[in-house]
Formats: structure tokens, sequence, C-alpha cells
């Protein structure tokens, strides 16, 4: 089905105020939500609002609660969120990298607790649309077993970085650190569709292509476990433990003292994240990059496909074309999203939109 902009618009900003948000606030909240909407992340967007009132109502965060400078640096800082909404901290550490970038060259500021602040590229692309680099990253919810074992240490650990490629689409991008994303597994899972590879293992340490055999509720958006997501091979562990060290270890977030793995259910979250801004014109004039990052991408588009393939894409690209076709026709969401949203919205009294 696909939704008008200002109604989904609308029905975000509403759900923020029945939460307790001031109009600023839920203002910030819609636009993260929308933008991964847009962009045709839904599982960012529609799909996770019911998630984010499960832990509204968990008190796992809350509008309100104010992010607190903790260290202050020239060209970086230390931020406690305080476990507010995560789409406010997110936007507030954002900012503060932005700034220091552009007094400083580079801006890098770590947030310790956090909460779940959806799409990773959101931040990313706030830094770009102010002509800079933008980077972050984020831990949170136990899913995800060390390459080689069974059990559940780590989060999918999303990483995101926004580049622009003056008027070709940006570079962006964003992905879970696992071999796939939780919300793309549970897709799955309520599709009845099998993942390639090694992406899933049980309980028994046994791989699965099966994702209806970890997944047990797959109306969840963050359902309970049988097994652990798993990462790409070694090299997608590193690309884990790169984000646990920069996001959680260093921001103090998590200790890894007397820690235990999840049990699939009672899974502990740990939402340490960073925000990195580059400014390039401290580097080189920002025309030439962009021309140079232009040819990159068109001299890599043009490039000769493989066999399976009808063209290069590069990261953002998809995204791109799904933005164009959501702000040209209606912004299209699965039906049982929508069905799963507006049954939160009617508990909380939130006006639905017509559609």
């Amino acid at each position: 089905m696909r939704i008008e902009e200002d109604k989904l618009k609308s029905l975000y900003t509403g759900f923020a105020r029945k939460l307790g948000a001031d109009g600023r606030e839920a203002a910030t909240f819609a636009t993260c939500l929308l933008r991964a909407d847009i962009r045709g992340h839904t599982t960012q967007g529609m799909g996770l609002l019911p998630y984010l009132v499960e832990l509204f109502d968990a008190g796992a965060m809350a509008f309100g609660r104010a992010p607190e400078i903790i260290r202050d640096n020239p060209a970086s800082a230390l931020v406690d969120g305080k476990r507010g909404m995560g789409q406010i901290s997110g936007t507030f550490a954002m900012d503060l990298a932005i700034e220091k970038a552009c007094a400083c060259g580079i801006g890098f500021v770590s947030l310790r607790g956090g909460a779940d602040y959806g799409m990773a590229s959101n931040y990313a692309i706030q830094a770009m649309e102010q002509g800079l680099i933008g980077m972050s990253m984020s831990t949170g919810p136990v899913l995800v077993a060390p390459w080689g074992g069974r059990d559940a240490w780590f989060c999918t650990n999303p990483i995101s970085l926004a580049v622009p490629a003056g008027s070709r689409d940006p570079i962006v991008i964003d992905m879970a650190t696992s071999a796939n994303s939780m919300g793309r597994t549970v897709l799955a899972a309520r599709d009845g569709h099998k993942l390639s590879g090694r992406q899933l293992v049980d309980t028994q340490g046994n791989y699965t292509d099966d994702p209806t055999q970890v997944i047990l509720n797959p109306m969840d958006r963050e359902s309970p476990m049988a097994g652990a997501l798993l990462p790409d091979g070694p090299k997608g562990f590193g690309m884990v433990l790169i984000v646990e060290l920069l996001a959680s270890l260093l921001s103090g977030e998590r200790s890894w003292q007397d820690e235990h793995p999840s049990d699939g259910v009672n899974r502990q979250a740990f939402y340490g994240q960073t925000f990195i801004a580059i400014d390039i014109a401290k580097f080189q004039d920002p025309a030439e990059f962009a021309g140079s990052a232009e040819r990159m991408v068109e001299t890599l588009n043009s490039s000769r496909a493989a066999n399976g393939f009808d063209r290069v894409r590069l990261h953002g690209g998809k995204a791109a074309e799904a933005m164009r076709d959501n702000l040209a026709h209606g912004i299209f969401v699965r039906d049982e999203e929508w069905q799963l949203a507006a049954s939160a919205a009617r508990k909380l009294g939130v006006e639905l939109p017509a559609v």
C-alpha cells in the first residue's frame, strides 16, 4: 500500500506527542522515521514504530530526557543519552559532531546511555546534507553470535557512511555488520523465504537457512529467538568488533565484566553510539572532491556488469531510486506493517490518517 508523505508525518508526530514529546522532539522523531520510509527502509520507519512503543512502555526510553555532554574537547565529546529517545539523542550528537568538524576538520562524538535510534544513515545523511562526510554506528540488543560461535553476544551493530557525490546520487552505505539485519530476517520469516549461506545458527549450534527456526514470532519486529544471527564470515565479524569497540567500549556503555550470552528472549541491550563528521573543505576544495566522487560513481555505474547483473550499483543508489519513486507516487509500506502500526495507534489514541 502507499501513503502520502504528509499523512505519515502526521502519524509519527501524533505518536510522539502522545508519548510526551514537545513540538521539537516530535518533529525530529517524525523526520527520522519518515526518512527511513522514503528511502525504502520501512523496517526502520513504519515497521519500527510498534517496537519503539514497546520500549517506551517498558521504560527503556522516553522523550524529555535531554542528552548531557560529559566530556568536551575541540574535536571530540562524550555524551550521555540518558536513555532518551534514540532519534533525539542521535540528532543531538551528530549536530555536535558537525559543529566540531566545521571548527577542527573532524568531529567525533561518542554516546553512552543511548536507545534504539532507528536507521543509522539518518545521522550520516544529517552531516552530508551540510556538505560534510557523515558516519554513524550503534550497538544495541544482543542478537549476533561471534563467528564460530552459537551464543548471541553482540547486536547487529549497524554502521553508515554518507558521502556527497556532486550531481550524482550520494554514496550512502548503511548496513548491519551481521550477515543480515534483524528487520530483514524477520521479514524473511514472515514471507517464508530461505536465507542463503551461513546467516543463522540454532540453539544446537547448527547452521540453518530457515529463519522460522530462529525467529519465534515473525510478526514481532524484535521477536524472541531460538539461536542467533551470524556475522558474514570472519571479515564480517571484524566489522562487528569495530563497531563494538568504537561505539560501545569507547563510550563506556559496556564493560564486558560478568557478561553472559543472550538466551534469545530476555536479552540485554547496550546502546553505545558513535557519530563522526568530516569537513571536506579542511582537506581539499569541496568542488574538486565532488567532481572526483561524481566521476567515480559514473565510471563504476558504466563499467561492465557480471553475468546475472543488469548493471553495477553503488551503495545508496537503490535507496535514491526508492526515494524518487516514493515521493512521486506515495510512500510504499507493507500491509502488515501498517496494520501493526495502526493497532499501536489505536491503543494510544493516536488519530489514524485516511489511507
